[in-house]
């Protein structure tokens, strides 16, 4: 972005810029008032129960990106040097692939879980887990700093070739599209064999699983198609959203399992 900007587009360029910052100030309360309300389900079905390597998956998804995601505000808002901000801008997407990857592996447990412990499918969304990873590497690589003009402050990534950096998020929309068709399917197979009106794990499974896929799609679709269509400085404006009403989700999708996390009922 050139630093000699007539004044009408530095002052659209200053707005846009506080906009980003923030929407993901915003996303970042909404995480944390989300663990604030949980809490107690959080004590009662993770912590009072024996720890497993769930209970390690719980604690990477549930307090990485939060923590994390408090680097990432500050870097937002303080005027760090030049050469800082080149260090430290890849911090967000490195983030997300840890991120990404532990909740990857809930949702192949999960799914795992509802195929009866079928290797194929744990291969199959190993497979699929590992190649959506080594895309979002390949993509975020090609991430750079955004060049604001002077006055302006911010350390905020985005991609030197807008398209090859919305793979991060269009792998993304691939994996979860998958594991939930996959779910959907298995589901669908169970409903035609069983008896019964009453509500069973799988049920709740399907029902948990539409809501929060959806929600999950839509914000990372919208992610794409504002780093491949806004202007420059603000095509990371739902970035920040995108990781952690994913993060959110996915802690949610744990915790309204019947009785508890399903740890105990279907051994994940």
């Amino acid at each position: 972005m050139s630093d000699t900007l007539s004044a009408p587009a530095l002052a659209s360029t200053a707005d846009h810029l506080m906009a980003a910052k923030m929407f993901s100030l915003a996303a970042c309360v909404m995480l944390f008032y989300d663990i604030l309300i949980t809490m107690g389900d959080e004590v009662e079905r993770i912590w009072m129960r024996s720890y497993t390597h769930m209970t390690i998956l719980w604690v990477l998804n549930r307090y990485i990106s939060p923590l994390g995601y408090i680097v990432i505000i500050v870097s937002f808002h303080d005027p760090w040097s030049k050469s800082v901000c080149d260090r430290y801008v890849l911090f967000p997407e490195a983030l997300k692939v840890v991120t990404s990857f532990t909740i990857g592996v809930i949702f192949i447990l999960r799914l795992y879980a509802i195929y009866y412990r079928s290797l194929t499918v744990a291969v199959s969304g190993g497979i699929l887990l590992a190649a959506e990873l080594a895309i979002k590497i390949w993509s975020f690589t090609d991430g750079t700093s955004l060049n604001l003009p002077e006055g302006l402050v911010g350390c905020i990534l985005v991609g030197r070739t807008h398209i090859r950096f919305a793979f991060t998020w269009i792998a993304e929309l691939a994996f979860d599209s998958i594991i939930f068709f996959a779910t959907v399917y298995r589901v669908f197979q169970y409903n035609r064999l069983r008896h019964g009106t009453g509500e069973t794990l799988l049920d709740r499974i399907l029902h948990d699983g539409v809501l929060y896929f959806a929600v999950i799609f839509i914000a990372n679709l919208v992610t794409v198609l504002i780093f491949m269509l806004a202007p420059p400085d603000i095509k990371a404006i739902n970035a920040s959203f995108s990781t952690l009403i994913t993060t959110l989700m996915a802690s949610r999708l744990i915790l309204n399992l019947p009785e508890a996390l399903g740890m105990n009922r279907i051994q994940t």
